[in-house]
């Protein structure tokens, strides 16, 4: 899983993961993790963390991270973050 989501940034230098968790859902997913992400590259001596869905079906990965214009959204932002909080992912 951390593998998977850290190819989401080719070109950084160090990964940092933090509140990684398991997500318990509905049935058909076999796997699902929410957690932090930092990629922090050279210039940027502070980890900039952004929020990463994790889901697995079968062979099939599925990586998103959740950046600003996903969490800031009136309606779904607040059911989002509200649903992230109670799983401990922020």
């Amino acid at each position: 899983m951390r593998a998977r989501v850290a190819a989401e940034f080719p070109d950084t230098l160090l990964i940092r993961f933090r509140n990684v968790r398991r997500i318990t859902s509905e049935a058909g997913h076999e796997v699902e993790f929410c957690g932090q992400v930092s990629a922090m590259d050279p210039g940027r001596p502070e980890p900039n963390y952004q929020v990463f869905l994790y889901e697995r079906t079968g062979t099939t990965e599925n990586v998103r991270i959740l950046g600003a214009d996903a969490l800031n959204g009136f309606r779904i932002g607040r059911k989002m973050i509200g649903a992230l909080k109670r799983v401990g992912c922020l």
